[in-house]
C-alpha cells in the first residue's frame, strides 16, 4: 500500500479514511484543522467553542467513516459539514441568526502564500487589505475569504451558503466595487489581481 503523508492527495486520504486507515485520518485532520479553525472565527470569537466543534466533527467523521460517500472536493465536504454544525451549535447561544458582522479574527494572519498581497514583510500593505474587506457587509466577507482565500469556485460557494452560482458573482463584483472605493490608487494592482482571479470563473 502507498505511503500516506502530507503530499498525498486528498481524495486517495478521504478514501483511506473511508477504508478505516488511521494514518489518512490523521492527516486529513491536520491538513485541514487550522483552515476550519481560521473559517470558525468568521462566526464567533470564542476559541474554545470553535475547538470544540472541529474535534465534534472530526470524531463524527470517523465514527461513521464506513458510511461517508465519496466526495470530488475533501475541502468542500469539510468546510460544508463544520459550517452546518457552527450555525447549530451557535444559534441557541445567540438571538441573531445571520452572520456577525465581527471578524477581528478572520484576516488576521496573512501568510507567504497569499501572493496577491504583496511581500511577507509588508506589515502596512497587510493591515490595509485587512482593514479595507473588513468594512465590507458580512455575507461579501464570507464569499471573499471562501473565493480567495481558500480557493473555493462560486459552484461550491453557492452550494454550501444555499444560493446559486451566479448569486455569488454578484456578490463578489459588489465586494469588488466596494473594495475599489475604499482602497487608494496605490493599492489597485491589488485590485487588478483580484478582478484577475474573478474574471478567470
Amino acid at each position: 500500500m502507498t505511503a500516506l503523508d502530507k503530499h498525498t492527495d486528498d481524495a486517495v486520504l478521504w478514501n483511506a479514511f473511508r477504508g478505516g486507515d488511521e494514518h489518512a485520518y490523521t492527516e486529513l485532520a491536520r491538513r485541514y484543522y487550522r483552515t476550519l479553525f481560521q473559517y470558525g472565527q468568521r462566526f464567533t470569537p470564542n476559541m474554545q467553542l470553535i475547538e470544540d466543534v472541529i474535534q465534534d466533527l472530526l470524531v463524527h467523521l470517523w465514527l461513521h467513516h464506513a458510511t461517508i460517500n465519496e466526495t470530488p472536493s475533501v475541502k468542500f465536504y469539510l468546510i460544508k459539514a463544520f459550517r452546518h454544525r457552527m450555525l447549530k451549535t451557535i444559534k441557541p447561544l445567540s438571538d441573531e441568526t445571520g452572520l456577525t458582522d465581527e471578524c477581528d479574527h478572520l484576516l488576521a494572519e496573512f501568510s507567504c502564500e497569499e501572493s496577491w498581497i504583496g511581500r511577507e514583510n509588508d506589515l502596512a500593505l497587510k493591515k490595509q487589505v485587512q482593514t479595507a474587506i473588513h468594512q465590507l457587509p458580512a455575507r461579501q466577507q464570507e464569499v471573499i475569504y471562501l473565493r480567495f482565500f481558500q480557493n473555493m469556485m462560486p459552484e461550491e460557494i453557492g452550494a454550501l451558503l444555499a444560493i446559486n452560482a451566479q448569486s455569488v458573482s454578484n456578490i463578489i463584483q459588489r465586494a469588488l466595487a466596494n473594495l475599489r472605493g475604499l482602497w487608494p490608487p496605490s493599492m489597485s494592482v491589488i485590485i487588478y489581481s483580484f478582478c484577475q482571479i474573478f474574471y478567470q470563473v
